[in-house]
């Protein structure tokens, strides 16, 4: 038997098995132990940074020493191949490593460390990427309060100089860089402008007077259709005809041709669309149709049984004529008709040319007891409870002061207007009217709120709007009020609501519509009279659309139409504000708003819709009431007064330099201008 040690000895001379796992090491005392690498354990972690002596004596470093120094470089146990590795993957051999080289690693202790490790001078001062901070706070700034002071001043623009109303050049300059880009209601809208540069430029000279025989002023005037005479109507029933061209040709200051067309004055004329005739209305209770070639009367309409206020062509079909009356009526008349029951008129005989009335609107304004009883609106009950109702026995007495046809498309419809309140009715020629009692109109316009808590003021004239949209009429409370024709035609129709039985079919009540809109006032506008007028100027070429009225205060007044332009002044409210709450009964706080800032005339009435007052006077063209005006084809207005005066305002640069110029040589001398606001002729 063998001994152990020899068998012992005997296994250790064989050769090792390298493909076995690494022998044991055995126990014998004599033998050295085999040394095995420290492993990476949380244990052992203190050993395995620390650096031991190396037997071997080399100076340089060896792979895992390397490995060590490098530790921090990026991927570097990635890119190291499997193959070329003398060391396992969670080993490190610090055999190689010299005592002289070595790197002091600090101790781990139960502290919290604060400070960072310290890497090896191979890698760069920076923390970990896991322990940055995704978001980084800005460091702290201070905060101004006011905003900076530049010493440098600021640099603005140069402002662009508005272009003036100069004439048909500068307006066509204006379009050409889009200043009149859009066509609204028949008229143009010129961007460039304002409402001032509108009306701004008329003026009337020395040679635009026309003077009439002392003891006869005129009391109406029109304008042809086709060219440029003006007929002017007197006192004493004298026509004349002037030329209304503003031409150095042309002399306004001479009558072209004056006749006498009727014993009394003339209350109202106008042409025909041809001007093939003439339509006058006379105090003598007739109108006449006159040939204005021959100057003789063609027909007579006699059937009225006072004072002919207006008389009017039907549109598109002129052989029908419509005349108004003091009496309460109107009149329709076919000129192609004659005979038949026909009223001789004193004045005329037997032997005129009288033509046969085929419709007639008895008491067409009249607000009867019976016709008011008939009907049950609260409008009504509220005249019954003020007592405003008319006596029957005077319903025929409430003239009947304007009336107008609608555009020829609509020619069967017809306006009218009276001394008695501010409404307007709508009535349809066509329509068949009884005799028996008032009769009743299509549709009424509302009396304006203002009026219900004053009282009723009556309309002198009636005039429509380029396009027949808006309708205007001048009151007697020295407003034009302006309505929507739209609301007329697509308004109530009161005979629908009429019971067919008895007296109760002749007789109904009148339901109201829709009031005005808006108006137009002006502190040199004032109607005294019921011979003050307006007449409406259509856009035309490079000229808007403009109504003017005559005024008791002596002078024409100009009032642009275009609605764009229309701006509810805003800049006296708050001194309406500061008024005391206890006013005099006389006026009302609407009334004080417009005498405090701008001296406006007071008015009594409490306004409850827009009234804008932005037109502009001509003055120093007449010492008296300026009562009928007109426009020319041209453009050109015609005004007429109760000083005998005629005249005709143009549109020019000299307008201007009669406001500039002064009394100086006696420039201002028989002329006339348009007035503007204080520093408006600066800009030029």
């Amino acid at each position: 038997m063998s001994s152990p040690s020899a068998a012992s000895m005997g296994c250790c001379d064989q050769a090792p098995d390298l493909s076995s796992s690494p022998p044991r090491p055995t126990a014998t005392t004599g033998s050295r132990k085999l040394k095995k690498p420290p492993p990476i354990t949380p244990k052992r972690f203190t050993r395995f940074f620390t650096p031991r002596t190396s037997t071997h004596g080399s100076s340089t470093l060896g792979s895992s020493g390397r490995q060590l120094q490098d530790i921090t470089r990026a991927a570097i146990n990635r890119t190291t191949n499997a193959s070329s590795r003398t060391t396992p993957r969670k080993t490190v051999n610090f055999a190689d490593v010299e005592v002289e080289n070595l790197v002091e690693t600090p101790q781990m202790n139960s502290r919290k460390r604060k400070n960072p490790y310290l890497s090896p001078e191979s890698s760069p001062a920076q923390s970990s990427p896991s322990k940055r901070s995704r978001f980084v706070t800005p460091p702290p700034f201070t905060v101004l309060e006011d905003p900076p002071t530049f010493d440098e001043p600021h640099a603005f623009p140069t402002p662009i100089r508005r272009l003036k109303s100069l004439g048909g050049t500068s307006r066509k300059l204006q379009r050409s860089f889009g200043g009149m880009v859009s066509v609204g209601r028949g008229f143009l809208h010129d961007h460039c402008t304002s409402w001032q540069e509108q009306t701004a430029d008329f003026y009337s000279g020395s040679e635009d007077c026309h003077q009439l025989a002392r003891g006869a002023p005129p009391f109406c005037t029109a304008t042809c259709n086709t060219n440029s005479l003006v007929a002017v109507g007197d006192e004493d029933g004298w026509v004349h005809l002037l030329d209304g061209d503003d031409e150095p040709s042309s002399d306004f200051t001479k009558a072209h041709v004056s006749w006498r067309a009727h014993s009394n004055a003339i209350m109202d004329v106008q042409f025909s669309s041809d001007d093939a005739f003439i339509a006058t209305a006379s105090g003598d209770q007739t109108a006449q149709i006159i040939d204005a070639r021959t100057q003789q009367c063609v027909s007579v309409l006699a059937k009225h049984k006072s004072s002919v206020k207006q008389v009017r062509f039907k549109p598109g079909e002129e052989q029908i004529v419509a005349t108004s009356s003091r009496d309460g009526a109107v009149q329709l008349w076919d000129l192609r008709c004659k005979g038949g029951q026909i009223k001789v008129h004193s004045a005329w005989g037997e032997d005129a040319p009288y033509a046969s009335s085929v419709r007639t609107l008895s008491a067409a304004h009249a607000n009867s007891g019976v016709a008011a009883y008939a009907g049950t609106s609260s409008t009504v009950s509220k005249n019954l409870a003020l007592g405003k109702m008319e006596s029957s026995g005077r319903r025929n007495e409430i003239s009947v002061t304007a009336l107008s046809f609608l555009s020829a498309d609509r020619h069967n419809l017809l306006l009218t207007a009276s001394d008695a309140s501010t409404c307007v009715k709508l009535w349809d020629i066509r329509a068949r009217y009884s005799l028996r009692g008032p009769a009743i109109p299509i549709s009424t316009t509302r009396h304006p709120e203002s009026h219900n808590r004053h009282r009723h003021f009556a309309i002198n004239s009636l005039t429509l709007s380029g396009d027949s949209a808006r309708l205007y009429a001048v009151s007697k409370d020295n407003t034009i009020y302006a309505y929507s024709t739209s609301h007329l035609i697509l308004g109530v129709a009161p005979e629908l609501s009429v019971r067919q039985s008895g007296k109760e079919r002749f007789y109904g009540a009148e339901k109201e519509g829709l009031g005005p809109i808006y108006g137009f006032r002006h502190r040199n506008f004032h109607a005294g009279t019921f011979y003050v007028k307006a007449a409406l100027r259509k856009a035309a070429r490079d000229q808007p659309e403009l109504l003017a009225v005559g005024s008791t205060d002596g002078c024409p007044v100009l009032f642009p139409t275009d609605e764009k332009l229309l701006k509810r002044e805003k800049q006296h409210e708050e001194e309406v504000d500061e008024l005391p709450e206890v006013l005099p009964t006389r006026f009302t706080r609407s009334s004080l708003s417009r005498t405090t800032s701008q001296g406006r005339f007071p008015s009594l009435l409490t306004d409850t819709i827009p009234i804008y007052e932005h037109g502009t006077p001509l003055i120093r063209g007449h010492d008296a009431e300026v009562t009928s005006v007109s426009w020319t084809k041209n453009g050109t207005l015609i005004s007429v007064g109760d000083d005998h005066r005629v005249r005709r305002w143009k549109e020019g640069k000299r307008a201007r330099e009669l406001r500039v110029n002064g009394e100086a040589d006696g420039g201002r001398w028989q002329c006339g201008w348009a007035v503007v606001e204080e520093g408006y002729d600066d800009d030029f």
